[in-house]
């Protein structure tokens, strides 16, 4: 029971930082032409970050929290699934 918790905070601490990551990224490529590597760095946040469609203030607070929630279960599912398969 000690793994699965331990999973599944690491998740969603690593789901919550996502966002950031790909913000500050974001940032730092801002003046990259549009073009092959454009569309694949936003079909990467999309991907990994599939609530960056929050629009507005609200989304500072929302984006960590779902995408942390995210991670969280899928992390949870995966550690499930690693001990049912055992």
């Amino acid at each position: 029971m000690q793994s699965l918790r331990r999973n599944l905070v690491i998740g969603f601490v690593i789901g919550a930082l996502v966002p950031l990551f790909w913000g500050v990224l974001g940032f730092l490529l801002f003046n990259v032409p549009e073009g092959p590597l454009s569309r694949l760095f936003w079909g990467a946040v999309y991907v990994t970050c599939p609530f960056w469609l929050i629009e507005g203030n609200k989304a500072l607070v929302l984006m960590p929290i779902l995408n942390g929630t995210m991670y969280c279960a899928i992390g949870g599912m995966l550690t499930l699934l690693r001990r049912w398969a055992r």
